[in-house]
C-alpha cells in the first residue's frame, strides 16, 4: 500500500467512487477524441482503483467478527466489486485508442448531446486560473465546472481540489455544454475572471446550434445515460426509501439491455452498408458493451441493499463525500424553485443538473430546459461535490 492511499473502508469507497465515475468520462473522452493521453490516464486511475480494491477487501475482511456482522458489511464488498467493474469498463473503452483504432468524425458528435461533457484544456499564461484552485477561484460553485483532475508533466494525476493550477498544466473538466465554453474561454485567458464567466452563462440566451444525432448515434447517448442514471439511481436507493426507485432501477436496467441489442443491429447494418468503417463499427460494439456492463455493476448494488440494515450511516457519508451526489428534493409551496423552469432552477445559486421531475407518481427523466416546476413536484438531482462543502466539513 502506497503512503498515500487512504487507510479508513469510508476513505476508500469514497476514493473508488470518485475515481471510476472519473474513469468513464475519461474513456468516453478519449475515444471521442482520438486522445491517447486521456486513455493512458484512465488505464492509471483503473489501476489505482485496483489497488483500493485489493486494500477494501483486506480492511473489510479483518473487520468481520461474527456472521451478524458479515451481513452488515456485504454492501460495501458489493460497491468495491462494482466499482472496481465499472472502471475495467472504462478502460476497455480507452484501450481502443490505445490501440490506434481511428473513430471517423461521425462518431463524435455525440459529445454535444450529453448533458455533461468531459474535456481537456491546458492553462495558459495568461488566464486568470493561474495560481489559483478549485476551491479558492469557485469554479464549481459559480460555474458549474469541476475540475476532476490536474495532470502535470513530471507529477502525473493531480486530484486534490486545493492543488494550486500552475500555467502548463493540463486541466481535465466536466459541466454542461454552455458552462465548459466559459471554462474554456477562461482557461485561454480571454475571459478576465469566474464572475465575468458566469455573467457570460446566465447572459448567453443563444441557442447553441449542434448537428442533429442519427438514429444510432442518439441510442448511443441514451444508452450511456441510462447507465450512469442506474449508478445514481443505485445509490440512491441504498440511501432512502423514495417512491418506486427499485422499479425505475430494473426498468431502467432492462431498457439498458434492449439498447444494447438495438445499437448492435443498427450499426451492423450500417457496417454491411459501407456507411461505417471497421474501427467505428468496434468503437460502437465496446462502447455498447461496457454500457451495459456499468448498468450490471450497479444493479449489484441496489441489489445488494438489504432492509434489516438501512440506513448505511458509512455509505451515507461515501456519498456525500464523492465527486458526484444524487438527491430527491420535494418541492414544496415555499420552494425557491416553484414557477421556474428545468433550466432556471438548476443555475439558482449553485449549478446541479436535474435527471427527473416527478409529477403525480410519475417521473419524467431528462426533462426538457423549459418545463416549469410546481408545488408538489419531486426532483431527483446530481450535483457535483463543492469544495467549498468539503472544507466545511474538515473544519467541523
Amino acid at each position: 500500500m502506497s503512503d498515500n492511499e487512504p487507510i479508513s473502508v469510508k476513505d476508500i469507497l469514497i476514493e473508488m467512487k470518485t475515481l471510476s465515475e472519473i474513469c468513464v468520462d475519461l474513456a468516453f473522452a478519449s475515444l471521442l477524441y482520438s486522445d491517447k493521453l486521456l486513455a493512458k490516464q484512465v488505464l492509471v486511475l483503473e489501476e489505482k482503483i485496483d489497488s483500493l480494491y485489493k486494500n477494501l477487501l483486506d480492511r473489510l475482511s479483518v473487520s468481520i467478527k461474527s456472521l451478524n456482522q458479515a451481513e452488515e458489511l456485504r454492501i460495501y464488498y458489493i460497491i468495491g466489486e462494482a466499482n472496481n467493474l465499472i472502471s475495467d469498463s472504462a478502460a476497455d473503452i480507452a484501450s481502443l485508442v490505445l490501440m490506434d483504432i481511428h473513430i471517423e468524425d461521425e462518431i463524435k458528435i455525440v459529445q454535444q448531446h450529453l448533458d455533461q461533457l468531459v474535456d481537456l484544456v491546458e492553462l495558459k499564461a495568461q488566464s486568470p486560473l493561474c495560481g489559483t484552485s478549485e476551491l479558492t477561484a469557485d469554479i464549481h460553485d459559480k460555474l458549474g465546472v469541476d475540475v476532476a483532475a490536474i495532470i502535470r508533466p513530471n507529477e502525473g494525476l493531480l486530484l486534490d481540489y486545493k492543488e494550486i493550477m500552475k500555467c502548463g498544466d493540463l486541466l481535465i473538466f466536466r459541466g454542461p455544454l454552455e458552462n465548459v465554453n466559459q471554462f474554456i474561454e477562461l482557461a485561454n485567458g480571454r475571459v478576465d475572471s469566474v464572475d465575468k464567466a458566469r455573467e457570460n452563462i446566465i447572459d448567453d440566451t443563444r441557442k447553441i446550434e449542434v448537428e442533429k444525432l442519427k438514429y444510432h448515434q442518439d441510442l448511443l447517448v441514451t444508452m450511456k445515460e441510462s447507465s450512469e442514471l442506474i449508478v445514481d439511481l443505485a445509490y440512491l436507493f441504498a440511501l432512502e426509501d423514495l417512491p418506486n426507485v427499485k422499479n425505475l432501477i430494473m426498468q431502467t436496467e432492462d431498457r439498458v439491455d434492449k439498447l444494447q441489442y438495438e445499437i448492435i443491429q443498427e450499426v451492423l447494418k450500417l457496417y454491411k452498408q459501407n456507411k461505417i468503417g471497421d474501427s467505428t463499427l468496434m468503437g460502437y460494439l465496446r462502447m455498447a458493451d461496457s454500457f451495459e456492463e456499468i448498468a450490471d455493476a450497479a444493479n449489484k448494488i441496489a441489489f445488494g441493499v438489504t432492509k434489516r440494515h438501512k440506513p448505511y450511516e458509512l455509505l451515507e457519508d461515501v456519498v456525500d463525500d464523492s465527486s458526484e451526489a444524487v438527491n430527491y428534493i420535494l418541492v414544496t409551496k415555499d420552494s425557491p424553485y416553484v414557477g421556474l423552469s428545468v433550466k432556471e432552477a438548476e443555475y439558482t445559486d449553485d449549478f446541479f443538473q436535474i435527471l427527473a421531475v416527478r409529477k403525480k407518481g410519475q417521473y419524467f427523466f431528462f426533462p426538457k430546459d423549459e418545463a416549469k416546476i410546481n408545488a408538489g413536484d419531486g426532483l431527483l438531482i446530481k450535483e457535483y461535490s463543492s469544495p467549498e462543502d468539503e472544507t466545511i466539513k474538515d473544519e467541523s
